[in-house]
């Protein structure tokens, strides 16, 4: 009874959550220099690719800090791996095994 209850109460949210994103959805509007330079692009040729540069600018702002956050992540990620095979390398030279990945000893003790 609880679970068919708990279904319900999901499926009725999910349905409410669908309705709030269609209908109540606003249309996005441009700010004023925005709706201007649109407006007013085929009037003189100085202003012509001025949405454009909007765009492209815009789009530039946004995916810097991706690129970069990504840029970081990859150099991260490299550093674990060389001192993941660093580590290896060392304890092979030592002549001790090298511990299995998970964190569980030879024994087994940690499953």
């Amino acid at each position: 009874m609880i679970v068919k209850r708990w279904d319900m109460l999901r499926g009725w949210t999910l349905v409410l959550a669908l309705a709030w994103l269609v209908w109540g959805s606003v249309p996005a509007v441009a700010c004023p220099l925005c709706k201007e330079a649109i407006a007013n692009a085929d009037a003189d040729d100085q202003n012509a690719n001025l949405p454009r540069a909007y765009n492209q600018s815009i789009y530039l702002m946004l995916t810097v800090p991706y690129v970069c956050l990504g840029v970081v992540g990859v150099m991260i990620y490299r550093g674990c791996k060389k001192n993941e095979a660093y580590r290896a390398a060392l304890a092979q030279a030592a002549g001790a095994p090298s511990a299995p990945r998970g964190g569980t000893s030879e024994t087994g003790a940690g499953t």
